[in-house]
C-alpha cells in the first residue's frame, strides 16, 4: 500500500507533533518536495522514544517493534504497523526476484536474530514473499562456522544470505582446510563488499556469484534493489519510494558522478513517517533511477557488522564524564589487513589513554565483533584542531571520513 507524498506530509503535519513543528511553515496542501526541510537525524531520534513518544503519528496497536542504530544506554527503536511491514517484506522479496533468486533455489539464511534485531526476520518473510519458488533454511548468524559448512553440504544448499564478516570468516577457514563450497549464489547485505575480500571468496567459493540481496535499512525502509543492468555497489530505487542525493548544502544533484548524500523518503509509512530523512550513506547517480553506493556520510559508520553513530560516541563520551571536555571529534574509517578500522580523532586540552576501555564496555558488540575477527580495535587519538578534516569548499568539520572506497 502506497500514499502520495501529499497524504504522508498530510499526516505527518497534523498527528505528528516532531513533523507538526518541522513543517509550521509548509502549506501542506501547497508544497514542492523541495520546499520540505531534510531532517535532523539527531532530533528525530530524540523524539523517537518509545515512551513520551513525539515522532509518531497514532498509538502502536499492531505490527513490529525492532532496535535501531547504536546499542548504548539509549536504544533507538522503529516500528511497523502489520500492513507496513508486509508492504517492506513484499517489495523487497519482489526485489530480490530481479537477479538473486532462481526457481528451486535452496536458500540458507545466515543474517542475525534476537534481541530485536530485524534482519533474520526480514530476510525470512521477503524470501516468503518473493514470487519465486525457494526453499528456506533458517540457519542465523549464531552458528558455528563448521556447522554451517555441514549444514550447506548435508541439504545441498545453493544459495546464502549472509554478512560478509560471516562468509569471509567462513572463505578463511575453508581455505586454511584447503576446501571449497559448491555455492551457486552469495547474497550479501549489511556491509559493502571490498576487492580483496573477493579475492578470497572466489577461492572458497569458486562457482559462486557475489550479489547484493539489496539495500534497505530497520530505520528508513526499501530503499534499492539489483537487476541485471547495476554492476557491484549500484542499485536501483524501488517503486513506493523516493530517493534524492543532496550536497552539503542540501541542494539535490540531479547530474550523474557528483558524490553526495541520500536522503530518503518512504511512501508506505505513516506510523513512524521517513520523509527526507538523511540514509547515512553517499552516492552518485549512474542513471536515471540508479546510484551508486561510495561509503559512509555524516550520521554514522557501518564498521564490519556492527553500526556506531555520532550520537552513539557522545553518550559514552558522557558516561565517561568526559563529554564537557572534548571540543571536537570526527570519525575515519579505514580498512587495515582485510578488515574495517575505526579512528574516532578528538580535540581536547586532557589526554584519555583508557577511553577504549570505557568505550567497549558500552559498546559490547563492537568488542565482539573484535574478538571473533570481524574488525580491528577502535582507535582514540587527542589531535589539534587544524589536523581535523575540513570541507574545502564549506569549511565544515567533515564528521565521518570513509576512505574504504578510496
Amino acid at each position: 500500500m502506497f500514499y502520495s507524498l501529499e497524504e504522508i506530509v498530510r499526516k505527518a503535519s497534523i498527528s505528528s507533533p516532531f513533523y507538526r513543528e518541522l513543517y509550521k511553515d509548509i502549506n501542506p496542501d501547497d508544497f514542492r518536495l523541495e520546499d520540505l526541510p531534510i531532517v535532523d537525524q539527531t532530533k528525530f531520534w530524540e523524539a523517537n522514544h518509545y515512551n513520551n513518544n513525539s515522532l509518531l503519528t497514532e498509538d502502536i496497536l499492531d505490527g513490529v517493534v525492532f532496535k535501531s542504530g547504536g546499542t548504548t544506554g539509549n536504544p533507538k527503536f522503529s516500528v511497523y504497523t502489520k500492513k507496513e511491514w508486509q508492504t517492506f517484506t513484499t517489495l523487497f522479496g519482489e526485489g530480490m526476484d530481479k537477479k538473486c533468486l532462481k526457481k528451486g533455489d535452496r536458500v540458507g539464511n545466515l543474517f542475525y536474530s534476537g534481541d530485536l534485531y530485524a534482519s533474520f526476520l526480514f530476510i525470512t518473510n521477503s524470501l516468503e514473499n518473493s514470487k519465486t519458488p525457494v526453499l528456506q533454511f533458517p540457519m542465523t548468524g549464531g552458528m558455528k562456522l563448521e556447522e554451517i559448512i555441514k549444514t550447506v553440504n548435508e541439504y545441498s544448499i545453493n544459495v546464502l544470505a549472509v554478512v560478509p564478516t560471516t562468509f569471509t570468516c567462513m572463505a578463511e577457514l575453508l581455505v586454511k582446510e584447503g576446501k571449497t563450497l559448491n555455492l551457486e549464489r552469495v547474497l550479501y547485505g549489511g556491509e559493502a563488499l571490498y576487492p580483496e575480500q573477493r579475492e578470497i571468496l572466489r577461492k572458497a567459493f569458486p562457482k559462486a556469484q557475489m550479489l547484493s540481496i539489496g539495500y534497505a535499512s530497520v530505520d528508513g525502509g526499501h530503499l534499492g534493489y539489483i537487476d541485471s543492468d547495476c554492476g557491484p555497489g549500484e542499485h536501483k530505487i524501488f517503486d513506493g519510494s523516493i530517493m534524492e542525493i543532496v550536497d552539503d548544502s542540501g541542494e539535490v544533484i540531479t547530474k550523474p558522478g557528483e558524490t553526495g548524500k541520500l536522503i530518503y523518503t518512504n511512501l508506505a509509512r505513516t506510523l513512524m513517517p521517513i520523509i527526507r530523512y538523511p540514509v547515512g550513506d553517499l552516492a552518485k547517480w549512474v542513471g536515471e533511477d540508479k546510484f551508486l553506493l561510495l561509503g559512509r556520510s555524516d550520521e554514522g559508520a557501518r564498521i564490519g557488522p556492527v553500526t556506531v553513530n555520532r550520537d552513539d560516541l557522545v553518550e559514552v563520551f558522557r558516561k565517561l564524564d568526559m563529554f564537557k571536555d572534548i571540543s571536537n571529534f570526527q570519525m575515519v574509517i579505514t580498512r587495515e589487513e582485510a578488515r574495517d578500522s575505526l579512528e574516532v580523532r578528538y580535540t581536547s586540552a586532557k589526554d584519555f589513554p583508557d577511553i577504549r576501555e570505557g568505550f567497549y564496555s558500552e559498546r559490547k558488540m563492537y568488542l565482539e565483533a573484535v574478538n571473533e575477527g570481524h574488525v580491528n580495535h577502535i582507535k582514540f587519538n587527542r589531535v589539534h584542531e587544524d589536523e581535523l578534516e575540513h570541507n574545502e569548499r564549506t569549511g565544515k568539520l567533515k564528521l565521518v571520513i570513509d576512505r574504504r572506497h578510496q
